[in-house]
């Protein structure tokens, strides 16, 4: 419902008089989570409440211009409540407040600030949900490429400047190992990258320049790329070398890895003549929560798998603590406060506590059973180990997955948070459909949302 600038006075007049202390009191931060999520020159108020809320009024303000006062329409989608502001040009200072009941009571919250298109958001959620970014805004793209975009979600934690994106993969038209720009070239890797103007050095050591930043651009293009990967880091880029032939990137298990302290994850795609196929994936380990969106052209797709949006950072570290069996509880702790390492990568390795965690259960070692390799490359044999039905006449019962030791727990951890319960907790883990996997034949746009 439109409220127009001269009842709104007149209505709050009214409100005061018959419920004054009903509004005597601002909202706690506990009820609510709020932010501001922009799409071009449209920005999105939203505010999503943790209460028995029926309604939220938002007042707002672009760069200190006369307040509008409008009640919120419901998008349960997004199970949240939104305002469009039209013609927010970069730079703009929008403020707000909102009105919302908590039953009976109503409550006024304090003001808000945001920027457009600075990053500069200091307030929790302010980057907005992947959800919010409807598919027909999504820039038609190219011939033969995909629409590219990279937010922030963070919450304040990292500025869009601070949130750093990279992808390396083979070009198709050359087979050269290459890296993309803005644009949506690939541009080929060497030896000379890592000392070309620009690059980055790390202990004294030179390493190839290849990343962009959220507030670099609101879209980019991403063309045909063979084994594809996307480097998303927070606070400051990856150090990668890149040489003629390829490029060495993280390792986790080498203990003096210049990315040993970095926050980043990555993820994994192809885009070929069939279209886009690709996942996020917990095999290696977990640096932050990612939302991976793919829209097709058609408009018959719109998928996203990840984490869950309602689930943060610090929330799934002290999950994970909470919820499994205490041989996995270390792999949240042996390279804290960075990450939390799959099982193949802490005491599941060779020479570990828990080094012989499956022994018994099967013919094949624990390592193999981890890694899905060695004397273990049968896809489906090794998924029904992890899962602990190996023993069972049915390995594609989902809800029997996981239910007793020996069993794979970090990949069960992050099946119970993630969206639709879908995760690559080990190697083989898209066996009967279980994998964060996307794949459509017409791609129009691919989001990337990086959480925190």
């Amino acid at each position: 419902m439109l409220r127009t600038k001269w009842m709104a006075p007149l209505l709050a007049f009214i409100l005061l008089l018959g419920c004054l202390p009903l509004f005597g009191t601002k909202a706690e931060a506990a009820d609510y989570t709020q932010g501001v999520s922009m799409s071009g020159t449209t920005a999105t108020i939203w505010f999503k409440s943790s209460v028995s809320t029926s309604w939220v009024d938002v007042h707002y303000k672009v760069n200190s211009g006369t307040q509008m006062n409008y009640r919120m329409n419901y998008n349960s989608s997004a199970a949240r409540y939104e305002q469009t502001v039209t013609g927010v040009a970069g730079g703009a200072v929008l403020t707000y407040f909102f009105t919302y009941n908590n039953g009976n009571p109503a409550y006024d919250t304090g003001w808000f600030t945001y920027t457009a298109g600075t990053g500069n958001n200091p307030n929790p959620g302010t980057s907005g949900s992947i959800y919010s970014i409807a598919a027909s805004a999504i820039p038609v793209p190219p011939s033969g490429q995909i629409s590219l975009k990279l937010m922030n979600g963070t919450g304040g934690a990292y500025a869009d400047s601070q949130i750093y994106w990279g992808v390396l993969g083979i070009n198709p038209a050359n087979g050269k190992w290459s890296y993309l720009d803005l644009n949506g070239n690939l541009l080929p890797i060497s030896n000379a990258l890592n000392d070309t103007a620009g690059h980055l050095t790390k202990n004294g050591i030179n390493y190839a320049n290849i990343y962009h930043k959220v507030s670099d651009a609101a879209w980019a293009k991403l063309p045909k790329i063979t084994s594809g990967r996307m480097f998303l880091s927070a606070g400051s880029p990856l150090y990668i070398k890149t040489y003629d032939t390829g490029f060495a990137g993280p390792d986790i298990n080498n203990p003096t890895d210049p990315n040993r302290d970095i926050y980043f994850d990555f993820v994994e795609f192809t885009v070929d003549a069939t279209g886009y196929h690709g996942n996020t994936t917990r095999v290696d380990g977990f640096g932050f929560p990612i939302q991976h969106r793919l829209v097709n052209l058609a408009g018959n797709f719109d998928q996203t798998v990840g984490e869950l949006e309602s689930e943060t950072r610090a929330g799934l570290f002290t999950k994970y603590q909470n919820e499994v069996p205490s041989a996995f509880k270390s792999l949240a702790t042996v390279q804290a406060p960075y990450r939390i390492v799959a099982p193949i990568h802490g005491s599941f390795a060779p020479g570990g506590a828990n080094a012989n965690y499956f022994a018994g259960y099967s013919p094949y070692s624990t390592q193999d059973i981890l890694r899905c390799d060695g004397a273990l490359t049968d896809a489906a044999t090794a998924a029904a180990i992890n899962r602990h039905v190996y023993t069972a006449g049915d390995w594609n019962n989902v809800s029997n997955y996981y239910k007793a030791a020996p069993a794979n727990y970090y990949a069960k951890f992050w099946h119970d948070h993630s969206i639709n319960g879908l995760a690559y907790g080990f190697p083989y883990d898209d066996v009967n459909g279980q994998a964060a996997y996307l794949e459509v034949g017409d791609p129009k746009g691919l989001i990337i949302r990086v959480a925190w």
